[in-house]
């Protein structure tokens, strides 16, 4: 009897010790990570700020990559937390090229704002004969959770030689964050490369009627 109940015991304490290698194995598990993406503005108000005014319909405009700074250059989730120092998200993430991103973003709003399709990212087709190329280096793409969103951007447009610039400006915009999260920061961010397309667009509207 005193040989079975010692084998019991045994048994017992190696099962529990099997449970508890297991829980600390399960613990110490990373969190997943959460990608994001950049998203364009509401097709039906980009519709409404066009008609309002006026359509561009025939203009074929090229967008030049995007040069961004070094430190955004990373596939975490950049937040400012104070003057001069930076954060960056362990597990938010973005889904691809911050870069690429915000080409795509732009062309996607400057077609829903001036009612054309032929916006084109680079590299476009040789033979495409286009009316302007744009350019955009930005400076300052983060934020605050929480807080707000800081976006600011030098571009420049030009002509489709790239001989004559037609324009050259800063844009700084600020957007406030409608919550704590990381993707309602994204979110701010978005809406920030909204405000600078209108800008943008507004920008080809004037050149065309000149």
């Amino acid at each position: 009897m005193k040989k079975i109940t010692l084998l019991k015991i045994i048994a017992v304490v190696s099962g529990l010790a099997l449970l508890l290698a297991a829980g600390c194995v399960g613990g110490s598990r990373s969190k997943p990570s959460r990608f994001y993406t950049l998203d364009p503005m509401d097709s039906r108000a980009a519709a409404a700020h066009a008609v309002a005014t006026g359509s561009t319909q025939e203009l074929r405009i090229g967008i030049v990559p995007v040069n961004i700074p070094e430190y955004l250059k990373k596939p975490q989730i950049v937040t400012r937390t104070g003057t001069s120092e930076i954060s960056l998200a362990e597990f938010d993430r973005w889904a691809g090229s911050l870069d690429e991103d915000i080409g795509r973003v732009v062309a996607e709003n400057l077609s829903l704002l001036l009612q054309t399709d032929k916006v084109l990212n680079f590299p476009w087709r040789r033979n495409v004969e286009l009316d302007y190329t744009i350019e955009m280096q930005v400076s300052r793409l983060e934020g605050a959770l929480g807080g707000k969103v800081e976006f600011v951007v030098r571009w420049a447009i030009f002509d489709a030689q790239n001989n004559n610039v037609f324009s050259v400006q800063t844009s700084r915009i600020t957007q406030a964050v409608q919550g704590a999260g990381y993707a309602d920061l994204v979110a701010a961010q978005s809406q920030a490369l909204a405000t600078f397309s209108q800008q943008l667009a507004e920008a080809v509207r004037q050149l065309t009627k000149s």
